[in-house]
């Protein structure tokens, strides 16, 4: 048993360093690795965007509007943050945490289970409206 899980642990590390994509599912969790980057755990879209913590909250707010979304929650305490809204009938949560002056960590789930699509499709337009808003 020892030795499949180190196995395991070696092969997923290796596609860390090979910037290969992979994932590794554990119970009910799921681990996933995009180009060397952690994407997705226990339904959460992971992504880390390389500006302030209050300039990817504002661009949160401004990408959700784009959408036509409707925030219905929203904290905001140090270094963390989450808002909820509504976005085509489903409940979409971000998880907004502070790394360092200049990286932001985003965490999205959509709907209860998680899409990795949708959460994709909305990493993609805050990207868009961070590169936009950064001109």
């Amino acid at each position: 048993m020892k030795r499949s899980a180190f196995v395991i642990a070696l092969i997923f590390i290796a596609g860390l360093l090979a910037g290969c994509e992979g994932g590794v599912v554990v119970g009910g969790k799921s681990v996933s690795v995009q180009d060397g980057q952690l994407t997705s755990s226990s339904g959460y879209m992971i992504a880390s965007y390389p500006y302030p913590f209050d300039t990817v909250l504002q661009g949160i707010d401004e990408a959700l509007k784009d959408m036509k979304a409707v925030t219905t929650e929203k904290q905001i305490k140090i270094g963390k943050a989450s808002v909820v809204a509504t976005l085509q009938g489903e409940k979409v949560t971000f998880a907004v945490e502070f790394k360092d002056l200049r990286k932001t960590d985003v965490s999205i789930l959509v709907g209860l289970g998680g899409s990795n699509i949708a959460s994709q499709l909305i990493h993609d337009r805050l990207r868009q409206t961070l590169t936009k808003t950064a001109k």
